[in-house]
C-alpha cells in the first residue's frame, strides 16, 4: 500500500472510533434500520435504487467504501446478497460484529475502491457508493472502470455524494455563500466535478440512466457531529429553507444511476 493510501486507511480507522461513528452503531440506531431499511438512504436515493429493482431478494449488491455499513445492513434486510468492502479494516470489524449479532449474511472484504481486486468480473447486479466515497478517490476513471468490470451486463451503478457545486463554498449555514476555491480546482482534495463523474462512467462503458440533484433533508448536512450537538433545536427547524439559510439554495447531494 502506498503512503497516501496508508494515510487514508489510518485516518478512517481512527474516525471509526469517533463519537460520530459510535452514535451510528448504537442499538437504537441499528434497530431503526432493521425496522425501516429505507431510513438508511436519502428518500431520493431510495427511489432511485428501487427504480433499478423492485425486489431485492437474491440480487447481488456490492458496497465499496461501505463506511458505517448502514446501507449494507439495509440491503441485507431487504433480501439482497451483500458484499461490503472498505479500505478501513476497523470499520469492517465493527460492521461484522453487528451483522453477526443480527444474523445478516454479509460478506466483508478489505479493498481499495479504485481496484476492487478481490471482486470477480461480472459478478454483481448493483454497485452502490455512498456519501464520502469520492473525496478520497485519486483516480475516478480507474474506480469506474473496475465498477464496470464487476457489474453483470445490464447491472447498475448508483452513486450518491456531496454535490460538486458545494465544494466551491465554505458552506457555513445561515450565511451567504462565500467562495473558497474555483470549481475547476479538483486536487489535492479529490473534489470531482460533475463532468469528471459522468465522463468516467461513460469511458468505463456505463450509460447514464438518471441524475438527481437533491436537497438536504436534515441538519446533519450542515454541521459536524460535535457541532450539531451544540445547536439549538428550534433554530435548526428552518435550516433547509433557503430563505433562512442561503446555502440551502444550492443542491446538497448529487446522485447518478448508470447501467452497464
Amino acid at each position: 500500500m502506498n503512503n497516501v493510501l496508508k494515510e487514508i486507511k489510518d485516518s478512517w480507522d481512527q474516525l471509526s472510533d469517533s463519537a460520530w461513528y459510535r452514535s451510528l452503531r448504537t442499538d437504537g440506531k441499528i434497530a431503526e434500520l432493521m425496522e425501516d431499511p429505507a431510513s438508511a438512504f436519502h428518500p431520493g436515493i431510495y427511489a432511485m435504487l428501487n427504480s433499478c429493482f423492485s425486489d431485492w431478494k437474491g440480487k447481488r449488491v456490492l458496497l465499496p467504501s461501505s463506511g458505517d455499513n448502514h446501507a449494507a445492513f439495509a440491503f441485507a434486510r431487504m433480501g439482497a446478497e451483500v458484499t461490503s468492502t472498505d479500505i478501513s479494516e476497523r470499520q469492517l470489524e465493527y460492521a461484522r460484529e453487528i451483522a453477526d449479532r443480527l444474523e445478516l449474511p454479509i460478506r466483508f472484504a478489505c479493498e481499495d475502491t479504485m481496484e476492487l481486486s478481490g471482486m470477480g468480473d461480472e459478478a454483481y447486479d448493483l454497485v452502490y457508493t455512498s456519501n464520502g466515497t469520492h473525496t478520497w478517490i485519486m483516480d475516478v476513471k480507474r474506480m469506474y472502470q473496475n465498477i464496470s468490470r464487476v457489474l453483470k451486463p445490464g447491472g447498475f451503478s448508483v452513486m450518491y455524494d456531496i454535490h460538486p457545486f458545494n465544494r466551491l463554498f465554505t458552506g457555513e449555514p445561515w450565511k451567504s455563500p462565500q467562495i473558497q476555491k474555483p470549481y475547476g480546482e479538483i486536487m489535492p482534495h479529490c473534489h470531482w466535478r460533475v463532468q469528471d463523474l459522468v465522463n468516467a462512467m461513460a469511458e468505463a462503458g456505463l450509460s447514464i440512466r438518471k441524475m438527481e440533484e437533491l436537497q438536504a433533508v436534515n441538519a446533519s448536512f450542515w454541521f459536524s457531529y460535535d457541532e450539531l450537538q451544540r445547536q439549538d433545536a428550534a433554530k435548526l427547524e428552518g435550516i433547509n429553507d433557503w430563505t433562512q439559510n442561503p446555502m440551502a439554495a444550492l443542491p446538497a447531494w448529487i446522485a447518478i444511476t448508470a447501467q452497464k
